[in-house]
């Protein structure tokens, strides 16, 4: 009883830390829910914010960039570039972007 009565003592000295832990916990928790509502939103694309897209530009050519809701992605018409968006982030890279148009073959290299 007297381990009992320590460990209610113990946890009530820690209450009003864990009180302000687990109010923090609860922020937490809350972004979790959060996080699985962008579980269930990998299902359906999240749009980058639209005061965020006036910021960013392509990387490369420091152009802007046009938000492709159909693919999900950033598009750099100019280089035909296509930046994807993951869980809402768009993903600047330029190793992770795709080409959208076909680059035209080289003239040497086409035969008759």
């Amino acid at each position: 009883q007297a381990r009992r009565a320590r460990g209610r003592r113990g946890g009530r000295q820690q209450q009003p830390g864990s009180a302000s832990g687990s109010g923090s916990g609860s922020g937490l928790g809350s972004g979790s829910d959060s996080g699985s509502g962008s579980g269930s939103g990998s299902a359906r694309p999240q749009p980058p914010e639209p005061s965020l897209l006036r910021f960013l530009v392509c990387p490369l050519s420091k152009r802007p960039l046009r938000y492709e809701e159909a693919t999900n992605e950033l598009i750099n018409e100019e280089l035909g570039i296509a930046y994807p968006i993951i869980d809402g982030i768009p993903n600047m890279v330029p190793e992770a972007a795709r080409m959208t148009r076909q680059k035209a073959p080289a003239e040497g290299s086409e035969r008759p």
